[in-house]
């Protein structure tokens, strides 16, 4: 049934030739859709959405549990990819297919893997959307071809051809866009971000495109905005660090995401994004931006039952921060739905000026209350 509405798909469009201005001829499509068809899309959701639903079958079923390293559940995806193939006429190449085990597979049960996969070719060297697919080693050698990568943009212009102004927009559009995919996912060393600095500034110098020329200013005036007497640019440690603070907003806004489901399992089951680790994993990447993203993050009071009264940034001030108190012994048990009226769903004013310092009490009743209570958030 799958097959005959994916062969109907194509077969449902109709083509004809504008000749003058007039459209001519009836071209009815048999073999599939033209490049850039807006079905393409559709036909391949309607694909996908077939394996996914099989794939939550068995799930339900209890026939797999994640992926893991184990012959039956192997073969249980294996037949989910065979129907999938049998019903959407499509079929995986294992030649070109690749599989990678973590270091705790020992060889045979690799070995056996493989054979109940048919793949015979082993991952982690090559790269995925331009990242290596394996991190081991040093950082600064795993992302050296991010400097070459940049370098090659810089130079592949001749820099005697291009103006100040032309240069200006080579750098913002071009030449601060070619890491920023991989600074979205890791923290690029010191020596990487100098190095990417220091081929930048060379080619904004450079007036014969042979060398880096007389650096009249330091590139971090350059940066300085042009109210302050620079031109804008990226600092490449301040952007990385803004991509990343991007990335671990993600996972706070985000809950239910794939992609935080699935590092909440692997690096914080217990704790939140924000919480520091107590060893290094993939998380620490994301971490190390908790400080920017801490700067401008308030919660926002819903039921007030997980707002921590006096280290919670939820005062609406000049800057977020948590309510002062009055002077007197705070109470570090106290939630602030003990000063919520949950029938009217107002202040307690009384219950604010016993315990809150006189200037917070009229920020605090200025923060609007939902009729329904909702749970506290970020924002």
């Amino acid at each position: 049934m799958v097959r005959s509405v994916v062969t109907a798909v194509p077969s449902s469009v109709r083509y004809q030739v504008l000749i003058n201005g007039q459209p001519h001829g009836q071209i009815i499509p048999e073999k599939g859709l033209r490049q850039g068809d807006l079905l393409s899309p559709y036909l391949f959701i309607l694909c996908t959405e077939v394996l996914i639903a099989n794939i939550r079958k068995v799930e339900a079923d209890k026939r797999i549990m994640g992926i893991k390293v184990d012959k039956d559940q192997c073969g249980v995806l294996l037949d989910i990819l065979t129907q999938y193939e049998a019903a959407s006429g499509q079929q995986i190449n294992f030649a070109k297919s690749s599989i990678q085990f973590g270091h705790t597979v020992d060889e045979p049960t690799r070995l056996e893997m493989q054979g109940v996969l048919g793949i015979s070719t082993l991952g982690g060297t090559g790269s995925y959307l331009g990242i290596p697919e394996s991190l081991g080693g040093s950082k600064t050698k795993v992302f050296s071809f991010v400097r070459d990568r940049l370098q090659s943009c810089t130079t592949g212009w001749t820099a005697n051809l291009l103006s100040k102004g032309g240069k200006e927009v080579m750098v913002r559009s071009v030449v601060t866009a070619v890491p920023s995919f991989v600074m979205s996912c890791y923290r690029l060393s010191k020596t990487i971000t100098s190095k990417l600095t220091s081929a930048v500034a060379n080619f904004w110098w450079s007036s014969s495109g042979q060398g880096g020329g007389m650096h009249w200013l330091t590139w971090d005036k350059l940066c300085s905005s042009k109210q302050m007497g620079g031109l804008g640019f990226r600092n490449v440690d301040d952007f990385n660090t803004a991509l990343l603070a991007k990335q671990l907003w993600r996972l706070i806004e985000f809950p239910d995401s794939l992609f935080a489901r699935v590092f909440k399992n692997r690096y914080y089951r217990n704790s939140t994004p924000l919480e520091p680790l107590r060893s290094y994993s993939r998380m620490e990447e994301y971490v190390s931006a908790c400080s920017l993203v801490n700067t401008g993050l308030i919660k926002r009071v819903g039921s007030g039952d997980t707002v921590d009264l006096w280290s919670d940034p939820w005062v609406p001030a000049h800057s977020q921060r948590p309510a002062l108190s009055n002077g007197f012994v705070t109470d570090p048990n106290l939630t602030l739905s003990f000063f919520i009226d949950p029938s009217s769903r107002t202040w307690h004013r009384d219950r604010l000026l016993e315990h809150f310092d006189p200037l917070d009490v009229p920020l605090i009743q200025a923060i609007p209350l939902s009729n329904c209570p909702q749970p506290d958030s970020l924002g």
